[in-house]
């Protein structure tokens, strides 16, 4: 069991509703009320200033009662790396199950909020870093011109993940921590910016172009189960196989059928960790063969798919 700096507490619903006042967050114990004074939580919650604009929570807890999360304030930019345990978020009517080793990024505007679901009887360990607009356009990133929430979860590479651990489990003395830890979130910050809208050398400048290319992500996000050929995806986009190919990739940082993957793959961990069986996942999110199946997941998560199947 790896351990970080600060002291094991137990976090009741007061403490989340201060957290919450916090960070924009409202919290939900299902089977609890919020003026109870029953734990919830037991473990470390770390609060660390990175740098200006940048800012890392990082917790190492007990789940002892099923929370649920919202968010309500808009956020430029976070990240949230899921080092131990299982959890469900949902974002505009897109829902993705986190597994250990896979990192979200995430942006909100003011009518979407992050829903996020933690199961009872886990050990949950997660960072969360944040950066605010400054902090992006310092990094001449700045803040897309489109104001929509949006997500895309990834997987962590296995070198950052194995530093994070390493960081978290043998602290540093200060400063040298801060330091340290700030060089990581920059590696964070370095995987989980989101693509450019478009890349320099394509236009996407024909009329309604994007849009129409957004109707084939939509209808990809939407319905990942079904079968497609790009022929049919590039009719619906008005374009050819090739031109759809490339300005896919311009536009969302991924070939179609990699985004196709990610989609199915998320569906499957959401039936996985519904308690699904491996072979009725696959089937559900458009396998045809759970080897297949499993193939893909272990590709992507560095697991078998009969993992999560035995934890939900």
């Amino acid at each position: 069991m790896s351990v970080t700096r600060g002291a094991v507490r137990q976090h009741t619903p007061r403490d989340l509703q201060a957290y919450g006042r916090r960070y924009g967050l409202e919290y939900r114990v299902p089977a609890l009320s919020l003026q109870a004074d029953v734990p919830v939580l037991r473990g470390v919650v770390q609060e660390r200033v990175l740098g200006p604009g940048m800012q890392l929570v990082a917790s190492d807890v007990e789940v002892l009662y099923r929370y649920e999360s919202c968010s309500r304030t808009t956020s430029p930019l976070s990240i949230i790396v899921l080092l131990e345990g299982h959890a469900e978020v949902n974002l505009a009517r897109q829902t993705l199950a986190l597994t250990p080793g896979m990192a979200l990024s995430v942006r909100l505007d003011a009518h979407h909020g992050l829903q996020a679901f933690q199961p009872a009887g886990q050990r949950l360990r997660a960072l969360t870093l944040g950066l605010d607009e400054t902090r992006l356009n310092q990094l001449d990133e700045g803040v897309s011109s489109e104001h929509d929430s949006r997500m895309r979860s990834w997987h962590l590479p296995p070198a950052l993940r194995e530093s994070l651990e390493h960081a978290l489990a043998v602290p540093l003395a200060s400063p040298a921590q801060g330091l340290l830890l700030e060089g990581l979130g920059l590696q964070l910050l370095a995987h989980g910016l989101f693509p450019r809208e478009a890349a320099k050398s394509i236009s996407l400048s024909a009329p309604g172009e994007r849009q129409r290319l957004e109707r084939v992500r939509d209808t990809l996000r939407h319905d990942p189960a079904q079968h497609y050929c790009l022929e049919n995806l590039a009719e619906l986009a008005v374009m050819s196989p090739a031109s759809l190919r490339r300005k896919f990739r311009a536009a969302f940082g991924c070939s179609v059928f990699d985004y196709l993957r990610e989609c199915r793959l998320s569906l499957a961990c959401s039936y996985l960790h519904k308690g699904y069986s491996v072979q009725q996942a696959a089937h559900f999110s458009g396998y045809r063969h759970a080897s297949n199946f499993a193939t893909a997941f272990r590709r992507r998560f560095g697991d078998s798919p009969s993992s999560l199947s035995r934890v939900s």
